[in-house]
């Protein structure tokens, strides 16, 4: 190993980095999930562990290796709601019920008495890294706001709502901490997926993967949006100058500074799959964003 080399970048650099602000979801993977609100400002998670070292007479330092004992572990995510609805307000005062009794208005009103229904079954934040298309995903379970409301509005400016969420045990587990993170596997010789972020390349979208990729690339399994709206793949091609990259070209092609995003399903049908040249096929990937300049 070279001990000398004082750059940090690697060949997996691109592989490796979180991108945007994700989104927050309500009760996830269960029945009842749902995302809870638009966001602005992006979302801070915190987990902070608590130790304490055994004290020994004679040692000469407070951190001892093999004496620091685990005491706590805390898990909190901070959202900035841009939606104010019942639900988010509810939320966010901890302790409440919601009379709907009235034909215009919802009616919130606090009480001093915490019930089980009042914990959130779970959080969880739901990100991207680069080099995958399956998501990054940190859940906190059993979750509660009790930072209480603080809405602070102004003229000309996105105003948001606040709220801190903390994970607290299960009694029916108590030793397992209320937090899990879900992250997608390493790169492997064997696995074909998304190797950097998609861009736009003379008005198509291009895809740039781990492999190369087979010459015939069907375009089935390809979903375009442009500022939001679907946007028809027609054709989809090998790169000429890159084999391990892919061509779309779209019905209405894109213009500079649009919102663009690309995602892949994949096909019910063998034949319909991208498939990288030694024949392993391309899992779906949720929307990717696009460099669009």
């Amino acid at each position: 190993m070279n001990s000398t080399n004082t750059v940090s970048y690697t060949p997996t650099t691109p592989l490796n980095l979180l991108l945007d602000s994700g989104a927050v979801y309500k009760d996830y993977l269960l029945p009842s999930e749902a995302l809870m609100s638009a966001t602005s400002g992006g979302n801070e998670l915190e987990i902070n562990v608590k130790t304490r070292t055994v004290k020994v007479d004679g040692l000469k330092s407070e951190d001892i290796k093999g004496l620091v004992v685990f005491v706590s572990a805390t898990a909190t995510l901070k959202v900035n709601f841009l939606e104010c609805t019942t639900d988010i307000l509810k939320m966010s005062l901890l302790s409440a019920d919601i009379d709907t009794s009235d034909s215009n208005f919802d009616l919130i009103t606090g009480r001093t008495s915490i019930l089980p229904t009042d914990y959130i079954k779970n959080i969880a934040w739901v990100g991207k890294i680069s080099g995958s298309g399956k998501p990054v995903v940190i859940i906190l379970y059993n979750a509660l706001s009790k930072d209480g409301l603080k809405l602070k509005t102004e003229d000309d400016k996105d105003n948001v709502l606040p709220a801190t969420f903390t994970a607290h045990l299960d009694p029916n587990t108590p030793n397992i901490l209320p937090y899990a993170i879900r992250y997608p596997k390493p790169f492997a010789g064997n696995q074909f997926m998304v190797a950097s972020i998609p861009v736009i390349d003379n008005a198509k979208v291009m895809v740039t993967f781990s492999d190369v990729v087979a010459a015939t690339v069907p375009k089935d399994g390809f979903a375009v949006t442009v500022n939001g709206v679907a946007n028809v793949v027609t054709a989809s091609t090998r790169f000429i100058n890159n084999t391990s990259a892919v061509l779309l070209t779209l019905t209405t092609p894109p213009t500079s500074g649009q919102v663009v995003t690309v995602a892949y399903n994949k096909p019910v049908l063998d034949a319909s799959d991208v498939k990288s040249l030694s024949g392993v096929a391309l899992d779906s990937f949720t929307a990717l964003s696009v460099i669009n300049n």
